[in-house]
């Protein structure tokens, strides 16, 4: 380790046996899509998989820890998605190098390291580099300065904004040191290093964090004090794309071999040569987002309009808006995927593992954004036209519904010599924030020992793969609203995992009986949902049983899947994987890689193997062994799922072989019988089976057999009949449909002639006005026959008063009927109909030649068809009177 690493991959690895050599044990990264924490939309920090461990709940009984994680920020303090490429060093995916201590060392030796790694193995210049500490930490202060013998000056003192770390409002903290890099002219170092904003801690990017230890010595609890903790822990965190920059001596870490490689095939691909200024900007925004997009879509999340798929959604339109500024109007991220994955797919192989399958992904996306820019372009054109001033809805309008941000609709504000309502747009957006932080799923947090009664302390050991019914101890639990979450010492009860459902039973005993209702995994913490039937929560033993009608089903329908699976590699192809599943008593679904739906043929072919399969009554066995090992053997694992050093695997002889740590029958024979239900697409690249097994597909097929009975009874038919009655009766109906709709035509036309019977002159332009009332379904129609049965060149303005269907409370529309050749003269039936409904109390639009507004106040319609001849008359002068 003596050699200074220059590469990414050699750095990495040098951090790692650093801390290997220190006694660490190097954990894998968790996927970037958390698994067992529903506060977190993203892993946004090395800390989130070992949460539990800094309470005292260890299971894998940690000591030493170190690893590289992925992480994805897209909020929160310089991690705003629309900055993110206009500096050199913010991302919005990033690795973050970290080394942990539960209850081990602390302080003294994470501060020993950290100075040996950087000074000593990694030779970075001691004047360049600059200590924070709390400021009340004497202890660390001094330690630094035995350490490093750095001047006082540079061992700085900072307070709980810069120097504190805390998880959240409430939960393991502690003060926290960080060390900073000077990368500027050393010349002015002395004059700058101190200031609140050119120096350390300030917002600039010449004085560079890089490393972060964070001391967890307390827990804050709701009242804002701050309890010691049990054991002190260690938590660090480093910026390795920041690293790497300094290692490489480059100003940018878009510079580094973590970026270029991208960033050359941007170049590349779009003939547009990158440069570090602003115009290099999109080759930034492109490198960036294609990895958060990548390694989340390959971690198991897809794009969609809510949640942690809303947010990828958001990320993939702003590099496809980027992407267009390099003159590629055509799906073109999704080209750079087997670059990024060539170039870390070795210290993450998922990602060249599912390279092919993240592309069709990103490239389906694109393809949707890039029609959706085109009618955001379109709507910015209309909006334009009626504003000298673009109102902040209509900014937020085009950010929010077309992936336009405020700097793009400012740039084309500007281009017409127009301003938007900057104020306005933030307006709006902190009104969106606010709806998210309300509709936010609260997770149930398990981290903190605020509001629980403690019974004992350990973590819970499951038995439910050998039991069923098991004696056990309640170790703490907490009451909320009338349900209650309880850690048991050992549990038979399988918490949610693996798309499997969490089991559930009951807890008893002399004082209580809780039923519990289910077991789910937080934070690596099994944690039993339960309601008190009777008596009180007590600290003596319960019997805890599972329900075992349920656990039955579930075993079968789990084992289902794993034959349902590798069926549909045998019939589809290799390619398929698992993309997601559930698993419960009375069903199961099952997500996987598609780009086709699949045909008729193919679904019986399935359905026929998983029940030859079931059939042959195969021995269902497990097995636990290393992790690598398993892969060795064949074994499937799930992406996006996180694997200990050892791993269950369940086998179905030759024909399946997964990772899974869920129940299962004993043998194929168990689940009875197999039945389809349906298939289905769930995403661009992702289908979807539902099906049944045992007595719940004896229920699907009685249901259906009920039906086909009836049908029989209906139509005084054989089963065999059946079709061609309902294929006769359906012809016979549309030409009922066709004969109703020629004879609404005609009387509409009839009715339509009754409207041009009075007119007036408006600027030598024949304007009708009337009121009829009628069902709306008829007064579409009328409106169809005046556009057909106007007499001449003019304008029809007809309003209809009837009573909401639903509630039968009175409703009004007005509508304009503009003639094609007054079209052609920019005489607009939306422009009058909006005028109009402003008197009315609506709202409303449409085309050119027909547009209807709504209201909900009737008794305003004769003022707004009075006014009618006055709006017509503004409108054709230009908006002036006369």
């Amino acid at each position: 380790m003596s050699n200074t690493p220059k590469t990414s991959a050699e750095i990495r690895n040098s951090f790692i046996k650093f801390f290997e050599s220190k006694e660490h044990l190097f954990v894998r990264s968790s996927p970037v899509v958390p698994q067992d924490d529903p506060t977190l939309m993203f892993i946004n920090a090395g800390m989130n998989q070992f949460k539990a461990c800094f309470l005292g709940d260890n299971p894998n009984n940690y000591k030493r820890v170190a690893n590289s994680q992925k992480c994805i920020r897209v909020s929160g303090k310089h991690n705003d998605l629309d900055e993110v490429g206009r500096d050199t060093y913010h991302h919005t995916f990033f690795e973050m190098l970290g080394n942990w201590s539960f209850g081990d060392y602390y302080k003294k030796e994470a501060i020993e390291w950290a100075w040996e790694l950087l000074t000593e193995v990694w030779k970075l210049p001691k004047e360049r580099l600059f200590v924070t500490v709390y400021q009340d930490d004497d202890e660390a202060w001094q330690i630094w300065k035995n350490v490093s013998g750095l001047p006082d000056a540079r061992i700085m003192r900072f307070g709980e904004k810069s120097n504190f770390w805390e998880m959240g409002d409430t939960g393991p903290c502690g003060p926290c040191s960080e060390i900073h890099y000077d990368k500027g002219d050393l010349a002015t170092q002395e004059a700058t290093f101190a200031d609140p904003v050119q120096g350390v801690n300030g917002a600039n990017a010449r004085y560079i964090e890089i490393w972060n230890n964070v001391f967890m010595q307390f827990e804050r609890i709701k009242s804002g004090e701050l309890l010691p903790l049990k054991n002190k822990n260690v938590d660090t965190g480093m910026g390795f794309e920041r690293v790497c920059a300094i290692l490489q001596g480059k100003d940018s870490n878009y510079e580094t071999d973590v970026f270029s490689p991208i960033i050359n095939k941007i170049a590349e691909l779009s003939g547009v040569p990158y440069n570090a200024d602003q115009s290099g900007m999109p080759h930034r925004v492109v490198a960036d987002h294609l990895r958060s997009l990548s390694f989340a879509i390959a971690d198991g999340a897809l794009p969609s309009n809510d949640g942690r798929g809303y947010v990828l959604r958001r990320i993939l339109r702003r590099a496809s808006r980027y992407a267009r500024l390099l003159n590629q109007k055509e799906p073109f991220i999704n080209r750079l995927v087997p670059t990024l994955a060539q170039t870390m797919g070795k210290a993450f192989p998922e990602i060249r593992e599912r390279a092919d399958f993240v592309a069709e992904v990103i490239r389906s996306e694109e393809e949707r954004f890039i029609r959706t820019l085109d009618a955001g372009l379109e709507r910015f054109e209309k909006i334009a036209t009626s504003h000298s001033l673009i109102p902040g809805t209509q900014v937020f309008l085009l950010y929010d519904t077309y992936g336009f941000p405020p700097d793009l609709t400012r740039i084309l504000a500007e281009e017409k010599n127009l301003q938007i309502d900057e104020a306005g747009f933030e307006t709006e957006m902190e009104k969106q924030k606010e709806r998210a932080r309300a509709s936010q799923k609260q997770g149930l947090s398990a981290i903190g020992s605020e509001g629980w009664t403690v019974f004992g302390e350990g973590s819970t050991e499951f038995l439910g793969y050998e039991a069923s019914t098991v004696q056990v101890k309640i170790l703490r639990y907490k009451e909320d609203k009338g349900s209650y979450s309880i850690v048991l010492d050992r549990t038979p009860f399988y918490a949610e995992m693996g798309g499997e459902i969490g089991e559930r039973g009951t807890l008893e005993n002399s004082g209580a009986t809780l039923k519990v209702f289910d077991t789910v995994k937080v934070n690596d913490i099994w944690i039993h949902r339960a309601k008190l039937l009777s008596g009180e929560v007590n600290g003596q033993e319960y019997t805890a049983s599972v329900n075992l009608e349920e656990r039955a089903a579930t075993r079968k329908n789990h084992s289902a899947t794993h034959l349902l699976q590798a069926a549909l590699r045998k019939v589809v192809g290799e390619h398929v994987t698992q993309q997601g599943s559930r698993v419960a008593p009375e069903n199961l679904r099952f997500d996987f890689t598609a780009f086709a739906a699949l045909t008729a043929e193919q679904i019986k072919t399935i359905e026929n193997l998983v029940n030859e399969k079931i059939q042959m009554c195969l021995p269902i066995s497990t097995e636990v062994m290393p992790v690598e090992k398993a892969k060795e053997s064949g074994a499937m694992a799930l992406f996006g799922e996180k694997y200990g050093a050892e791993v269950r695997v369940v086998s179905m002889e030759n024909f399946s072989k997964e990772f899974c740590g869920g129940l299962h029958a004993k043998n194929t024979g168990e689940i009875g019988v197999f039945r389809i239900l349906s298939e289905s697409s769930v995403s661009a690249g992702v289908r979807r089976i539902e099906a049944t097994t045992a007595f719940g597909a004896l229920d699907s097929f009685r249901e259906e057999a009920k039906v086909v009975s009836s049908l029989r009874e209906q139509f005084k038919a054989k089963t065999e009949n059946i079709l061609e009655r309902v294929s006769l009766l359906t012809e016979q109906l549309k030409a009922s449909e066709k004969l109703a709709a020629d004879l609404r035509a005609k009387i509409a036309e009839s009715q339509s002639a009754d409207l041009f019977k009075n007119s007036i002159q408006v600027k030598n332009i024949p304007l009708w006005v009337s009121k009829v009332s009628m069902e709306s379904s008829e007064f579409a129609a009328l409106l169809e026959g005046a556009q057909k049965t106007m007499p001449l060149q003019g304008i029809a303005v007809v309003a209809n008063v009837s009573r909401d269907t639903i509630n039968r409370v009175p409703t009004g529309t007005i509508a304009v009927v503009v003639h094609a050749e007054l079209v052609k003269k920019k005489i607009s039936a939306g422009d009058i109909v909006k005028k109009l409904a402003e008197l009315a109390g609506g709202k409303g639009g449409g085309r050119p030649n027909l547009a209807q507004a709504g209201t909900k106040n009737p008794d305003k319609i004769d003022e707004a068809l009075g006014a009618a001849e006055r709006i017509i008359v503004e409108l054709i002068n230009g908006g002036k009177n006369g």
